[in-house]
């Protein structure tokens, strides 16, 4: 089965369910989205240096020590 045929059928089953059940469903969807994100967040901390680098890129960009992109690469408009 496709993905747009999943989606279709999972959306005509949550029109068919009473409120308190769609209720569920959409926090379950909550969360297996929030499971998702931290998984991927999770994934990117074990990398070497990326939470240092994350911090220091943070505090250049409040401190507006950075260039835009746009300008930098003029090729890639």
């Amino acid at each position: 089965m496709t993905t747009t045929q999943l989606r279709k059928q999972a959306k005509e089953r949550l029109d068919s369910l009473p409120a308190s059940k769609v209720r569920v469903a959409a926090e379950f969807l909550d969360y297996l989205d929030t499971a998702a994100s931290r998984d991927a967040t999770a994934e990117l901390l074990k990398m070497p240096g990326m939470l240092q680098d994350a911090i220091q890129s943070s505090g250049q960009i409040k401190a507006k020590r950075c260039k835009d992109w746009r300008k930098v690469r003029k090729d890639v408009l």
